[in-house]
């Protein structure tokens, strides 16, 4: 997989054609338990990537998982057709 760009600091210091949301980072504080942490320092290590591209991926495929309430309105339509 090719690596992205990252633009790294605040859009509105960027050009109008240098900002894309896809690429973009923003530097947050956050604490995590120091396990969780090992864990993805570990697997970085074994796969040669950083951790926190590891982290980032965990919470995106975790942001884009239906939630419960839309499972069970999936489920709930679904028996309602069937």
């Amino acid at each position: 997989m090719a690596k992205k760009k990252i633009n790294y600091g605040k859009k509105d210091l960027l050009g109008p054609d240098e900002f894309d949301p896809k690429t973009a980072k923003e530097r947050i504080t956050i604490w995590l338990d120091e396990e969780i942490l090992d864990i993805f320092r570990e697997r970085a290590k074994a796969e040669g990537t950083k951790y926190q591209s590891l982290v980032n991926q965990a919470l995106r495929e975790a942001a884009r998982k239906p939630s419960l309430v839309e499972r069970i309105e999936r489920l709930e339509k679904k028996l309602s057709n069937g």
